[in-house]
C-alpha cells in the first residue's frame, strides 16, 4: 500500500465550524477494534450520516490519477462551490456557513473548517463528477477517512483493487445526524432504500 493513500491526521486549532458540531480529537480506537475496520467489520451501518456499502476501491494509473486531482483543484471544486451556494444556501447555513460564506463560496473559494470530499476517493476509481462530491466540516470528513476507508485500504494492492466499505450520501451538503454513529435494523436499511428511491 503506498503511503500517499493515507489522509494525513490533521491536528492544531479546528474553525468554528467544526468545533460547533462537538467533535474532539480525543477519541481513541482499541486495537481490535481497528482490526477489524481493517477487515470491513465496523459497529456501525452509518457514520456521520453516511450509510457504509460495498464499492470495489481500485486505483487509476498515476497520470489519470494526478490530472483529475489538477482538474479538480483548478476547474471543478470552484465550479461546485459556486453550485452549491446558488442552490443549497438554506442547507449550508444549517451546516454553520455565514453569509460571508456563502459570498467566498459564490466565488469559487472554499471556506475555513470545511471540506469539498469526494465520495468514492479519486485514488479508489472515483470521479469529479458533482454526484460524487458533498461539502462537510472537516472534523467528520476527517473521520471518514481515519476510521473507515483508511484502515480497509492500508496495505492493500489498489492497482488490483479491493472490496471495500464506503461511507456513501447521495447529498451534495452534508447534514448533521442526530447520532454520530448508528447500527441500522433490517426495517430501517429498508426504508432508507425507500426514501432514497422517493416512496
Amino acid at each position: 500500500m503506498v503511503k500517499e493513500f493515507i489522509h494525513a491526521k490533521r491536528s492544531g486549532k479546528r474553525s468554528a465550524g467544526a468545533a460547533q458540531y462537538g467533535y474532539n480529537n480525543s477519541r481513541s480506537s482499541s486495537t481490535a477494534s481497528k482490526e477489524r475496520a481493517a477487515r470491513g467489520q465496523f459497529d456501525f451501518d452509518v457514520i456521520n450520516g453516511f450509510r457504509l456499502k460495498e464499492v470495489e476501491f481500485k486505483s487509476p494509473p498515476k497520470k489519470q490519477r494526478e490530472a483529475m486531482r489538477e482538474q479538480f483543484k483548478k476547474e471543478v471544486r470552484p465550479a461546485f462551490l459556486k453550485y452549491v451556494a446558488e442552490h443549497f444556501p438554506n442547507e449550508l447555513r444549517a451546516m454553520g456557513i455565514s453569509d460571508a460564506g456563502l459570498a467566498t463560496m459564490r466565488k469559487g473559494y472554499s471556506v475555513n473548517g470545511f471540506n469539498v470530499h469526494h465520495k468514492l476517493p479519486i485514488h479508489g476509481g472515483g470521479t469529479n463528477d458533482f454526484k460524487n462530491l458533498i461539502i462537510m466540516p472537516i472534523k467528520p470528513h476527517d473521520e471518514l477517512h481515519h476510521e473507515v476507508i483508511d484502515p480497509q485500504i492500508k496495505n492493500q494492492d489498489l492497482n488490483a483493487g479491493v472490496k471495500i466499505k464506503l461511507p456513501w450520501s447521495d447529498d451534495m451538503v452534508w447534514k448533521r445526524p442526530a447520532q454520530a454513529r448508528e447500527k441500522l435494523n433490517a426495517a430501517a436499511i429498508v426504508q432508507m432504500a425507500q426514501n432514497r428511491r422517493g416512496r
